[in-house]
Formats: C-alpha cells, sequence, structure tokens
C-alpha cells in the first residue's frame, strides 16, 4: 500500500468538498495548520490553478487571514 503525503491527502479532500463553500473553507483551514510553508505555497499554486474561477473569494480569505504578513 502507497503513503501518501499530507499535501496529496488535502489535495484530494479539497477536490471532494469543492461543491460545498463552508466544507471548502473548513477543510482549506485545516490544510494550512497542518502543512508546512513549502507546502502552503504548493497547495495556493495548485488551488490557483483548478479551483481559483470558482473559489477565489474563498481561497484569498483563507490565506489573508491564516497566514497575513
Amino acid at each position: 500500500m502507497e503513503t501518501i503525503g499530507m499535501l496529496d491527502h488535502q489535495k484530494i479532500v479539497l477536490e471532494k468538498v469543492t461543491s460545498d463553500n463552508k466544507t471548502f473553507v473548513k477543510e482549506l483551514r485545516k490544510s494550512l495548520k497542518w502543512l508546512n510553508a513549502g507546502e502552503r505555497k504548493e497547495l495556493y499554486a495548485w488551488l490557483r490553478e483548478n479551483f481559483w474561477e470558482s473559489h477565489r473569494y474563498e481561497i484569498e480569505r483563507v490565506f489573508k487571514v491564516e497566514y497575513a504578513a
């Protein structure tokens, strides 16, 4: 059985919950808590590529709130 990393796991979870904004935001917040800085950058790029049109507001809001510099 192949083991997947947390980043890949969260990508799978996020793909499954895209139809429910509330759950998408909840899972995105969890992702940011569990991932390291490099993985968060990779996740952000993946989200922009895959869900920017449908979830741009949610993505920007969660990243801004959770990781405002």
